[in-house]
């Protein structure tokens, strides 16, 4: 039988703080984002031509997804707010 603890996640029998498993939780949406600015290159490496890719040249991109409003109307289709959450995940990838 297992524990509870007060302010503690108790599953399978690995205890953690709450505040740690939000910090793994965090952690766990910034790889995830980091991972989609990778399939985006990706993505754009298929039609750039070879040695075409900056990182300057894809977060300018991503601000004209936000900026433009053609682009944005269609990011929004894909899921709320998700020109801006690119455009801010490829701000961290990009540096």
């Amino acid at each position: 039988m297992s524990k509870t603890y007060p302010n503690r996640l108790n599953q399978n029998e690995v205890i953690v703080e709450k505040k740690d498993f939000e910090k793994i939780q965090k952690f766990a949406r910034l790889a995830k984002a980091q991972i989609a600015c990778e399939l985006h290159k990706e993505w754009l490496c298929y039609f750039w031509e070879d040695g075409m890719y900056s990182k300057e040249a894809h977060l300018s991109l991503a601000e004209m997804y936000v900026a433009d409003e053609r682009f944005a109307a269609h990011y929004e289709k894909i899921a709320p707010g998700c020109a801006v959450f690119l455009k801010e995940s490829l701000e961290v990838y990009c540096k």
